[in-house]
């Protein structure tokens, strides 16, 4: 039986929230680093926020200094569990503006791509709220999160394939054995073989170039989804990028849905 809009937004909302739950809790064990005396102290920024126009700068000045930023994280934690235990979605509109709070207190996506990504899920999860529960709102989040997902894939993909380090295996090498995590001794040997080497680096152009095939079919989609798991979880494996895994897997319901929609829309049947 093919899964409803309904119960793929559940699935992307309670992934979602236990993304936006694990960031903002490793913001909390860090938090020293945000700290008066820290590095990413927010006297740094002050002085160029001061410029923005007088709303933005008073927001940021209500939330962005050091022990009232402790208490929005604080504040996001209490709310993405609220969602997971309650099934309060009302929540995504503050868990939207304060994750765009977050990119701007470290001046843009302080973990890269998570962080935009963690943007699209929490502002696309906003529409069923603000617009209602209809099945076109509904419908709008979850292909918006698709798209996205699938233009990130895409556009890396074809980054990579314009690199010949890239395409000789030696990026992907390059990063994983340069990882501070450390690589294990069985990887290292793995990439001493040059043939395998280039088809783990081939393999993850392939993935990523290749991905809009999953709107074609959602037997394919799921494939698609299956390799993307397994390829973000040997990147926690051997590069740490925790971050990651979590982000997009809160996306994949909702491309699978969007991956339904289209066969339903083209009339296509088996």
């Amino acid at each position: 039986m093919a899964w409803t809009g309904t119960d793929l937004l559940w699935a992307t909302e309670r992934l979602s929230a236990v993304c936006v739950l694990l960031q903002s809790l490793e913001w909390l064990q860090v938090r020293a680093v945000f700290a008066d005396q820290g590095v990413w102290r927010y006297a740094l920024l002050a002085p160029e926020q001061r410029a923005l126009p007088f709303g933005l700068s008073l927001l940021c000045r209500l939330s962005l200094p050091y022990t009232r930023f402790v208490a929005l994280l604080g504040l996001r934690c209490a709310a993405a569990l609220l969602l997971l235990f309650l099934g309060e979605s009302r929540v995504w509109p503050f868990l939207c503006i304060s994750q765009i709070l977050v990119c701007v207190r470290f001046r843009g996506a302080s973990n890269g791509g998570s962080d935009s990504m963690s943007v699209v899920l929490t502002s696309a999860l906003s529409l069923p709220v603000l617009f209602g529960r209809t099945p076109l709102a509904i419908q709008a989040a979850l292909l918006y999160i698709g798209v996205q997902v699938t233009l990130s894939y895409v556009i890396a993909g074809l980054a990579k394939l314009r690199q010949a380090d890239w395409r000789d295996g030696s990026a992907l090498e390059h990063f994983v054995l340069s990882s501070p995590y450390g690589a294990p001794a069985w990887l290292a040997r793995v990439f001493e073989q040059r043939a395998l080497a280039v088809l783990l680096g081939w393999s993850v152009i392939a993935f990523e170039c290749l991905f809009p095939l999953a709107w074609l079919d959602p037997r394919l989609c799921l494939a698609l989804l299956a390799f993307g798991a397994v390829f973000h979880a040997a990147n926690v494996f051997s590069l740490g990028l925790n971050r990651f895994l979590w982000a997009w897997l809160a996306g994949y319901p909702a491309m699978f849905a969007s991956s339904q929609l289209v066969r339903v829309l083209s009339g296509w049947s088996d």
